[in-house]
């Protein structure tokens, strides 16, 4: 049952993304079937407003602001500019006001779906890293391959992994998934910014 759920993003993308080339089904099917599996957990859900710490929060959203601003500095030397973004983001039927409305959702609702799932529903309590924080990583290579050559992917792939690791320990430490989510809110809405400013370039 852990490896299914941990397998939704990856029917979701592929199935969305690879298959139907609509961003939005895919997020439609990944949140979708999330929501069908913790509905019922009002423990769970409770996490999701729990466990905060100024502190390591802070810090922990100055992390998550960090994927933006590495995005905005590697840009140049991945290629990643309007030439590249605007056609990819055209075939999963983003352009005009539902790029922006993407951009928003992606920013202020998948962090809370992500966390409930990977440092939620699939939490693991090591220390070390585990399968989860590789599964979670992995599921974003379906996306990053629309886009970027495979050694950026690769690097990406590897930043995941501690990032996943990293929001798990703070849910661990916590004992709370509301520093996690903050912190991967700061890294999805900084990442959406960059790319979007940059898709908006001549």
């Amino acid at each position: 049952m852990r490896l299914f759920l941990g397998l939704i993003p990856y029917l979701a993308m592929l199935i969305g993304l690879h298959v139907l080339g609509s961003a939005w089904i895919s997020f439609l099917i990944y949140h979708g079937l999330v929501m069908v599996a913790v509905w019922r957990d009002a423990d769970l859900q409770g996490e999701l407003l729990r466990g905060w710490n100024s502190l390591v929060g802070l810090g922990a959203i100055g992390f998550g602001i960090g994927g933006g601003v590495l995005i905005y500095v590697l840009a140049p030397f991945a290629g990643i500019d309007a030439a590249l973004i605007n056609p990819a983001i055209a075939k999963l039927g983003l352009t005009g006001t539902g790029w922006l409305l993407f951009v928003i959702y992606h920013t202020f609702a998948n962090p809370w779906f992500e966390e409930i799932l990977w440092r939620g529903k699939l939490r693991s309590d090591s220390p070390w890293p585990v399968w989860s924080d590789a599964l979670f990583a992995g599921y974003h290579v379906l996306v990053l391959m629309l886009f970027l050559e495979w050694l950026w992917v690769v690097l990406a792939f590897v930043i995941l992994i501690a990032a996943g690791w990293l929001w798990r320990q703070l849910r661990r430490r916590f004992d709370g998934l509301l520093v996690p989510v903050m912190s991967h809110l700061a890294a999805d809405g900084s990442i959406m910014f960059v790319v979007y400013m940059l898709s908006l370039q001549k």
